[in-house]
Formats: C-alpha cells, sequence, structure tokens
C-alpha cells in the first residue's frame, strides 16, 4: 500500500534513503573522484622533487661555462658601443652597422671555441652550439648583404629542421649553463 504525505509543509525526513541511484550514476560519480584524485596527484608529483631532472644539455664543465660568460660579455660590452643597427638612417647604414656588430661575435665565437673542454659530451653539446652560432651569424651577413640593396628586406633564421628555432637554441643553451650574454643577439 503506498502513502501520501498529507502535510506539505513538513520538514523532509533527513534518514530516508530517496531513490536509489543507477549503476551509471554510481560510475560516474567513482569516474569524476578517481580523475579529482589523479589531478591532486600529478600535482603532488610534480612538488615533490621527483620529478625533478636536469636539463639535457648542461655542461658538466661549469667552469667552461663561467670563462664562456666571461668572453660573451665583454663582446656583448663592445657590440653595445656600437651605432645600434635598428636606429639606422637607411638599409645601407643598416648594413654597415649589423656587420660590425656580426665580426666582433665572429672573433668572440672563436675565442669561445678556443676553451678547452672536459669531457667528450661537453665537448660535443658545446661544439653544436657554437656551429649554431656560426650559422646564425652566417643569416645575419646574409641579411646585411640583402637590406644594403633591399631597405623592406627581411632578416631570416636558417630552418634546421629540428623544431626549434636557431636562435632559440643557441639562447636556451646559453640560459641553461647560465651563460647569459652568449644568448643570440637581437640587435637585427
Amino acid at each position: 500500500m503506498q502513502t501520501f504525505d498529507l502535510n506539505p509543509d513538513a520538514e523532509p525526513d533527513p534518514d530516508a534513503a530517496g531513490p536509489p541511484l543507477s549503476t551509471v550514476r554510481k560510475l560516474l560519480r567513482v569516474g569524476a573522484g578517481l580523475v579529482v584524485a589523479a589531478s591532486f596527484g600529478i600535482w603532488a608529483y610534480a612538488y615533490s622533487g621527483f620529478a625533478d631532472r636536469e636539463a639535457p644539455d648542461v655542461l658538466a664543465d661549469q667552469g667552461l661555462a663561467a670563462e664562456a660568460e666571461n668572453i660573451c660579455a665583454v663582446a656583448i660590452e663592445d657590440v653595445a658601443g656600437l651605432p645600434n643597427a635598428i636606429e639606422a638612417a637607411d638599409g645601407a647604414e643598416r648594413a654597415v652597422q649589423i656587420r660590425a656588430a656580426t665580426d666582433r661575435f665572429e672573433r668572440m665565437v672563436d675565442d669561445l671555441e678556443a676553451l678547452p673542454t672536459v669531457d667528450e659530451r661537453d665537448g660535443r653539446i658545446y661544439l653544436g652550439w657554437l656551429s649554431d652560432w656560426r650559422v646564425l651569424l652566417g643569416d645575419r651577413l646574409d641579411y646585411a648583404d640583402r637590406i644594403s640593396v633591399d631597405p623592406e628586406a627581411q632578416f631570416f633564421i636558417t630552418d634546421t629542421g629540428v623544431g626549434e628555432r636557431l636562435d632559440r637554441r643557441v639562447t636556451r643553451f646559453a640560459n641553461t649553463n647560465l651563460m647569459v650574454s652568449c644568448v643570440a643577439p637581437t640587435d637585427v
């Protein structure tokens, strides 16, 4: 027999179970709970220290990085003393200024290349970075040649086919190894 509540203003019974949950609703609640727990777990892992890893291109010889930083800092100071290419009156003047700065950066890379490396791994990644620098310097000279005759010429960076722009790769390696003066120049 079914009973009806004849008093609609009465408080609902807190002990009443209500309609039973369907199996689908139970699974959805369990799934949502697992998603929430997993998201907290990911953050706990990230902040726990277990996720910390050294970048793959960190030099084992931080003395090499310190010497390189000193060489780059002197070069940056020298280039800062040159007329700024961005403020040039025309393309021809800009080309002269870019070539002067690039010449100084080429001497910097030569000085960096003369530094001895401690082990084979450091030598491989360090010389790879210097190779990237040389390609970037070639791109600067190419731009200087083009802008000297076409004031609308654009600066192009060689595509290395690895998904990371060459100038960003040069800068990432420099920053990773605390060689902040050795980042790719932005004076073009």
